[in-house]
């Protein structure tokens, strides 16, 4: 997994907490004393230890602490890749190009071992985004955050809701972000209708 993910995690954790609980976590973990790299990659059963003992640590559900920490990270991805992000692209234009713009990019580079999740996404609408999430690593509860942080990150509105989830038994996990110019609801029945055409 990317290091910016365990750096971000880390970043996350003193934020809230203190460098100590970090330290704590680290050691629970099995990784006493590891320094995580922005620009390296790491195994993902670190994170996943990580984040096991942050759930014993601090009695927040695991869907919850992943989904607050992928809100949290979305300002240091942009940061670091800001530079395939179009100036001009709105929250939504961002969540519908991120495979073609970043994740392309990581998957060809030769300077870091590293496999980005699989996603889609498909503009159903002007204020909706289908993600289809495909990650063998089935954290799409971080994916959710990452998709509320850009919203945040841009200052729009979006209500972001999972469609359908591999961990209820989806082939993939169905992700929408709704702009404020449409419901839920309405989102939901375009998403439906959209899938069953397709």
């Amino acid at each position: 997994m990317h290091g910016i993910l365990f750096k971000g995690l880390k970043d996350f954790v003193v934020e809230t907490y203190d460098r100590a609980t970090w330290r704590q976590l680290q050691e629970a973990a099995g990784v006493g004393g590891r320094r995580y790299v922005p620009v390296s990659a790491y195994p993902d059963e670190e994170l996943v230890a990580l984040v096991e003992v942050a759930v014993d640590h601090t009695g927040i559900e695991q869907s919850e602490l992943l989904r607050t920490f992928g809100r949290y990270v979305v300002p240091t991805l942009v940061d670091m890749y800001g530079i395939f992000i179009d100036d001009a692209w709105t929250g939504l234009d961002l969540i519908e190009n991120v495979e073609g713009a970043i994740h392309h990019v990581l998957r060809n580079s030769d300077s870091l071992k590293y496999e980005p999740p699989e996603i889609s996404a498909t503009r159903v609408d002007t204020d909706i985004v289908l993600v289809t999430y495909g990650s063998r690593r089935g954290l799409c509860a971080v994916a959710l955050g990452l998709l509320e942080g850009i919203g945040d990150y841009y200052d729009e509105p979006l209500e972001v809701f999972e469609h359908r989830c591999r961990h209820e038994g989806a082939s993939s996990c169905e992700l929408v972000a709704v702009g404020d110019g449409t419901n839920p609801l309405q989102a939901n029945r375009l998403v439906h209708d959209h899938l069953e055409a397709t």
